[in-house]
Formats: C-alpha cells, structure tokens, sequence
C-alpha cells in the first residue's frame, strides 16, 4: 500500500468520533512501514476479544488486564525504540509505551463490546475501562493520588487535585496527533530525518487548526538544514498564534535567522 494511502485512513479515522483506533494505529504503522500487513494484527484483536468474555473476572478491567499479560506479555517501556509506537510490534513483542498498549485496550474492548475510552493525562496515557481509570500497561486500578503522581512527573510538580478535563475521553483524532507527536520526537531523538518529517506532516494534517503543530515542524525543518520549509511554516505560526505566545521571542529569532541566510 502507497504511504499517502495509509495516511488518507488515518485522516478519515481521526474524523469519526467512533472509530476503531486501533485500526488508526496500524494505517499509522503502514504509512511509516509499507510492508507492515495489518491484517494479521487485526485478526490478532479480534481473536483475543474473543477471549475476554470467556475470562472468569470480577470486572472487565480484571478481564482484559489478564488477557493481555498472559497472552501478549504486555507492559510498558520507553519511548526511544520506535517499535515501542507502533502497534504491530507491540502485538508482536508485548513492549510499549502508554499510549500505544492503550490503543490496544481500546481495540480489544471494542471487539469484546466492553466500553474502553483513552484518557490523555499531562505525560502520560491510561484507560477508562466501564467507568474505571486504568494503567494502561500494568492493568492496574489508577487511585486519584496516581493520577495526580502521574501528572507531576509532566508538571514538575504535583497538582492539588486531578483537574476534570484530564479525566475526559480522548477523541480518535487528539490520540492518533499524540502518537504520532511522539514518533516524530522519537525520530528526531535518533536523526532519523525523513521519518520524523513523516510524523510530523501527520501532526500538521491531523491538527491543521493547531498552529504549534506547523511551529514544531518548522523547527524540524530547520535542524534538516530546509531552511525555506522551515521559514514558510514559522511565519505561519507567528501569524496564527496568540500575540503573548510564550515562545514568540524564540521563533521571530529563528525566523530572523533563517532570512538572513536565505538573503
């Protein structure tokens, strides 16, 4: 399959508030890896949602938490190995990050007819699983005190109270931008170039109204030595964003910067 095909199914996934995500997901696999063959992946869901209604557990959380172990040996890991992304190979390897075991809870649930919604929390991804918030990798019930640990490691500090927004669903379109806001940092952690281009034209069509998504790819642009790229997109973000933007400073240098050599 053609990359820009790949990415035609992503788009349309983001648009439908009740897509499959973890279909979304491996589109986004293909369209980094065309050879990627989802099928056998998307099977793989299917078989183990078949399971969880024929696991004895006290609650669905409890059901699936131990499919996933027993099966997939799922548990998390860091986000500097690609493979811990992309979800075909944490299928496959059991190993990865939490928002990428999300999308297979959420991919599970919705083949077992168990109501699993992703929770993006500042630095971190869990699952809400029939009303109950949930680790992601571990499988564990998540106490407000975690919520609140969780966000502190992004916050560099702990918040007084686990603020109602961070507890609301997130929509196909805002977890499919993070993956692949994390695949572009992750590529460009490894200078893997036109990899993390491809992450980050993704963000800019999944989030085309966000101008810190054209920002984030023009700088990209400008560590690739693409200075006219880089200019195009940073000029259009200091005509969208706010005028107290607190990185305006930065990119009009940057921007100052990148005329000066082009002149």
């Amino acid at each position: 399959m053609e990359s820009a095909d790949a990415r035609n199914l992503v788009l349309a996934a983001a648009a439908d508030p009740a897509s499959d995500v973890a279909a979304a997901a491996l589109w986004i696999a293909v369209e980094d890896s065309p050879s990627v063959d989802p099928e056998p992946w998307l099977d793989l869901l299917d078989d183990l949602a078949g399971h969880v209604n024929r696991t004895a557990a006290a609650r669905p959380s409890d059901a699936v938490a131990l499919l996933l172990r027993s099966r997939l040996n799922l548990r998390g890991a860091g986000g500097g190995d690609p493979r811990t992304h992309y979800l075909n190979s944490v299928l496959e390897r059991g190993a990865g990050t939490p928002i990428a075991c999300g999308a297979i809870w959420m991919g599970v649930g919705r083949r077992a007819g168990i109501r699993v919604e992703g929770i993006a929390l500042p630095g971190h991804f869990a699952v809400r699983v029939e009303g109950l918030v949930v680790d992601a990798c571990s499988g564990e019930p998540l106490e407000d005190d975690d919520l609140r640990q969780a966000a502190a490691r992004h916050l560099g500090r702990e918040p007084e109270r686990v603020e109602p927004r961070w507890l609301e669903p997130a929509s196909p379109r805002r977890i499919l931008a993070r993956m692949s806001r994390n695949l572009r940092g992750c590529y460009a952690s490894l200078e893997d170039w036109p990899l993390a281009l491809q992450a980050a034209d993704r963000c800019v069509d999944l989030l085309p109204d966000e101008p810190g998504e054209r920002r984030d790819r023009g700088l990209l642009l400008w560590q690739m030595g693409r200075p006219q790229g880089a200019l195009q997109d940073l000029g259009d973000y200091l005509a969208r964003a706010a005028p107290d933007a607190p990185d305006r400073a930065h990119v009009n240098e940057v921007v100052g910067r990148l005329r000066s050599f082009l002149n």
